[in-house]
């Protein structure tokens, strides 16, 4: 994967995150145009390089990241 395609689809799933608008694993694959383990892979990657955890909320069909705890 190209640099800049990687960033773009990191920048991507970040704004999806965000907006709660993620779907379901398989509908983020498509978004993405990835196979659903890479979705999985890039998760993972994300939540250890931004320090915030990641959860998928079955009621909003969509991945999120965790609140930081006061």
């Amino acid at each position: 994967m190209s640099g800049l395609k990687y960033y773009e689809r990191t920048k991507l799933l970040i704004e999806l995150i965000e907006k709660e608008k993620t779907g379901s694993p398989k509908d983020l694959a498509n978004k993405l145009g990835l196979k659903e383990r890479m979705i999985y892979n890039l998760l993972e990657e994300l939540s250890l390089t931004i320090g915030k955890g990641l959860y998928y909320c079955k009621e909003k069909r969509s991945y999120i990241f965790q609140k930081k705890a006061d």
